[in-house]
């Protein structure tokens, strides 16, 4: 019924098999969604009109919830802004990221 196969280059066979385990590899992550990328970048963003005495800190505070580390919340603010001596203006419009 099945004839007999027989491997003639050893080499060829196990670039087989790894092209074949890659390749159930990526379509197994990929439809089990192993392949989404989690990270601190945020999509959704809020602008923010600067009021007079606000400082990096007190605009993070009101923004930032419990859980977030408040320096590093400043730091984000500071750089999707691009402000790098952390003076801001009053009526200057920031993009503070939502939690």
């Amino acid at each position: 019924m099945f004839g007999k196969y027989r491997i003639k280059s050893k080499f060829r066979f196990t670039i087989f098999l790894s092209i074949i385990v890659l390749v159930i590899g990526v379509f197994l992550s990929s439809t089990m969604g192993l392949n989404d990328a989690v990270g601190v970048s945020r999509s959704a963003y809020k602008t923010v009109t600067v009021a007079s005495g606000d400082t990096l800190w007190s605009i993070a505070e009101r923004y930032a919830d419990d859980k977030t580390d408040l320096r590093e919340f400043v730091y984000e603010i500071a750089e999707l802004n691009d402000i790098h001596n952390g003076v801001i203006c009053a009526g200057q419009s920031l993009s503070i990221p939502e939690l």
